[in-house]
Parts: C-alpha cells; sequence; structure tokens
C-alpha cells in the first residue's frame, strides 16, 4: 500500500531568495488565506530551493516519490523544472559528504491550469543505495535553473515523501 509522510517541518532551511510568506501576501486574493507557504521564486541563473531532512519511516518497502504541493501564482507557461538532491545517513556516519546525483521532474503542459490554482509534481527519487528505515535523509529541492523556464513564483504548502509499505 502506498504511503506517505509530511516533510514540510521544522528542518527546513531556504536559500537566499525563498523565503516564508503567507498565501495572502502573495498573491491578491478576495478571500483571505493565511496557510503558510515557502516562496520559491523563479529561477534566474541559478538553482533556487531549500534545504530539509526527514527519517525514513520504520514501515518503508520502496517506490521513494517526493511530492511537491502548492499554488501556481501566475499564469502558467513554460516549463517548470524541480530538482532534488539527497544523502542518507545512519548513527554514526558522517554527514559531511557530496549530495548524490540530481533527481528531476518537469512539466511544460499547462491545460487546464491557472493563477491562483492547486499544483502538484512529483520526483522519483534513485539513491545509490536503498533506502533503509531509520536512516536519516538530507534532502535539497530547487527550482532547476537548467531546465525551469517559469517567470512565475511557485508557492510551495505541502511537501510528502510518498513510498510502498512493507
Amino acid at each position: 500500500m502506498t504511503q506517505q509522510i509530511s516533510i514540510f517541518n521544522h528542518t527546513l532551511v531556504p536559500d537566499v531568495g525563498v523565503y516564508l510568506s503567507k498565501l495572502t501576501s502573495q498573491m491578491a486574493l478576495t478571500n483571505v488565506k493565511n496557510q503558510l507557504c515557502l516562496v520559491m521564486p523563479f529561477p534566474a541563473g541559478t538553482d533556487l530551493g531549500f534545504e530539509v531532512l526527514f527519517t525514513v519511516p520504520d514501515n518503508y518497502s520502496s517506490t521513494p516519490v517526493l511530492v511537491l504541493r502548492g499554488v501556481i501564482n501566475g499564469t502558467p507557461a513554460n516549463i517548470f523544472g524541480i530538482g532534488a538532491q539527497l544523502l542518507q545517513v545512519d548513527v554514526a556516519e558522517n554527514i559531511d559528504a557530496a549530495y548524490e546525483a540530481e533527481d528531476t521532474a518537469s512539466n511544460a503542459t499547462w491545460t487546464g491550469y491557472t493563477d491562483e490554482e492547486e499544483y502538484e509534481l512529483g520526483i522519483t527519487l534513485t539513491p545509490s543505495a536503498a533506502f533503509v528505515a531509520g536512516r536519516t535523509v538530507y534532502l535539497k529541492v530547487f527550482r532547476d535553473d537548467s531546465v525551469d523556464t517559469q517567470t512565475i513564483d511557485f508557492l510551495l504548502t505541502s511537501l510528502f515523501f510518498r513510498y510502498t509499505e512493507t
């Protein structure tokens, strides 16, 4: 069975230019929405994102997917590209190691989507070694400047680790 846990948590550290805000503060809404969001502006020459960590759940089996959910702030067009890099460590393992190779996902088809709509994109994670329950995952998530040609902000409201349970 597929499960997911929220990893939008207190360990989140945004890059310069990425910041926490409220939906109402970012959009001209008729109806107030004071929910928290992480503003991920369009990249202009550099990847922009954040870092977070989480623990692999005890019932983890396979099929790891990172799921970003948020609100489109502007009229979507062109390519929306997201990247993720990770490092998985166990207790008594050194964290001073490079992130693994980048996993990516993108979308260039916006039929049916407009400004102020919720949007979800998933990235299949491909760690060099299988995830192991109880290990810590250091994760870097970003709008990938080499792919992303959007000129609008993405207001991240949820971040999930989706997986198949044992």
